[in-house]
């Protein structure tokens, strides 16, 4: 790397942030980027993509300029040491916190909690697969600097108001991720005389991926799989020692896969986000096969055929993926579901006003489609309607932020209204409740067909009969719980 292309890179990065600033629809390309690599649906994770990949080539470049890199090099393999240990540690201290938290309630979730704080609603879920208990860490560092996100994004603030101890979680979290911050800048411009230009891209890429995933997601996520894929691409080409280069270059898809079949025998969530197999899949063969075409060892057989039409394959799910993230999900008036003749579509929306009237929602939603059944209840909606035209639910999401929530973020999901029974465990943490007052018997998308209350635990047994997936249940109950008057702490667990 020299410092001229370190240069052309931030003032690309600078004019692709510029044009997402001036334009909604290039930020909702740019966005499809960050959401399909670093696993988010908020627009702040963008602008941390796009200002990470402004700044880093700038640091690089001041390294170069004032000779560092040379006084840093005899150490570049400790530096290394230190940056895999402690992302080790990040992942590890987010899985300790995890089963802690599943020790003290007996059971490994989903886990789900909604609070309000200076007026903003939010919503937090957590999983083995998407572990959201360490962004306590993001409300502890806001509240440091006294800055107040208004809801513009997801601040932690519901688990950090959940979790016992969640300063001292959250210092432990920060001062990890600190090293790690420390370490890879460190180790990446010890070597970055030596670095090629595509080599520091990919290294930034896992770099960012892990600061974001140890705190957002955890060691299940889609995000720490891209981590891990990165990762392996960048140790494979500069230190994985063979001479057969189709082993080299396919290493990382290796490396993946392996993990991605442990997830299969084993029973655990871990790396079970397949919406990355494509990604991975299209960028690990396109990486295989324009190394094997460069070094001429590129020829027909059976394996290259296979792995051909698997990058393929991976390159049109890649292509809608693309799609979904940048412009959301499409609906189509001719319908979901065509193989059972379903042409109704559900759209669930969360984010709204709590005291919007439903009728001005309706008034919007009914724009793109006559409105069987809708409902809401606090910041949720939901809507069964018949499409008048296809639309993706980015256009209608939107229509409702501008209109009802410019301020805070708002997500529109497009849902398939097919029946669901799902078992869950509401908490209560206090003996004054009423689950009949504060549960009613159908809201939203959900009826309630069985309940059980337990005054000992002060907690009630649920089974739900949903036209939703289970996340979007759970969301739904909240918001039920929510819209009833209870203020107080609770917990929703998913039980079957």
């Amino acid at each position: 790397m020299n410092q001229k292309h370190l240069l052309y890179f931030s003032a690309f990065i600078a004019v692709i942030a510029l044009l997402s600033l001036l334009s909604d629809f290039f930020l909702l390309l740019v966005h499809g980027i960050s959401q399909a690599v670093f696993e988010g649906n908020s627009t702040g994770k963008t602008y941390v993509m796009l200002l990470w990949f402004f700044l880093l080539p700038l640091i690089s470049f001041a390294f170069l300029k004032l000779n560092l890199t040379e006084k840093i090099k005899p150490y570049s393999e400790k530096f290394l040491k230190l940056f895999l240990i402690f992302a080790f540690l990040g992942y590890s201290l987010g899985l300790v916190q995890f089963f802690l938290v599943s020790s003290e309630f007996h059971s490994l979730g989903p886990f789900a909690t909604i609070s309000e704080n200076n007026g903003v609603i939010n919503w937090q879920a957590s999983k083995l697969s998407h572990n959201h208990f360490p962004k306590v860490s993001l409300y502890f560092l806001q509240s440091f600097f006294g800055f107040n996100s208004n809801g513009r994004f997801d601040d932690g603030y519901p688990w950090y108001s959940f979790i016992q101890n969640a300063d001292q979680w959250s210092f432990l979290f920060l001062s990890i991720e600190l090293i790690i911050l420390i370490s890879g800048i460190l180790f990446i411009n010890s070597r970055i005389k030596e670095t090629s230009f595509f080599d520091f891209f990919v290294f930034l890429s896992g770099f960012l991926a892990l600061i974001i995933s140890v705190l957002d997601g955890g060691v299940g996520s889609g995000a720490a799989m891209m981590t891990l894929f990165f990762f392996a691409v960048y140790f494979s080409r500069n230190y994985l020692k063979t001479e057969n280069l189709a082993i080299a270059t396919l290493f990382p898809l290796l490396v993946v896969g392996f993990i991605a079949f442990a997830d299969v025998i084993l029973p655990v969530e871990l790396g079970n986000n397949f919406y990355v197999s494509p990604i991975i899949l299209f960028f690990g063969l396109s990486y295989y096969f324009f190394v094997e075409k460069k070094a001429a060892k590129l020829n027909f057989s059976f394996l290259n055929l296979v792995l051909g039409l698997i990058l393929l394959v991976s390159f049109f799910m890649l292509a809608t993926q693309y799609l979904d993230f940048s412009f959301g999900r499409e609906i189509r008036s001719s319908g979901l579901i065509e193989e059972f003749n379903q042409k109704e579509v559900g759209v669930f929306v969360y984010g709204l006003p709590e005291n919007l009237e439903k009728e001005k929602v309706d008034a919007e939603v009914e724009k793109y489609g006559a409105i069987i059944f809708s409902d809401k209840r606090s910041w949720s909606y939901y809507a069964l309607i018949n499409p008048k035209k296809n639309f993706r639910t980015s256009s209608l999401e939107g229509l409702l932020r501008n209109k009802f929530s410019n301020k805070t973020y708002l997500y529109v999901e497009e849902v398939a209204p097919v029946k669901r029974l799902d078992s869950y465990k509401v908490l209560w943490f206090t003996d004054n409740f009423d689950s009949n007052k504060l549960i009613k018997q159908e809201f939203l998308a959900s009826r309630i067909v069985d309940r059980k209350d337990d005054f000992e635990t002060n907690s009630t047994e649920l089974v739900v009969e949903g036209k939703t997936l289970y996340l979007w249940q759970m969301l739904s109950i909240l918001s039920e719980i929510k819209s009833n008057g209870f203020n107080q702490k609770v917990l929703l667990i998913k039980t079957s």
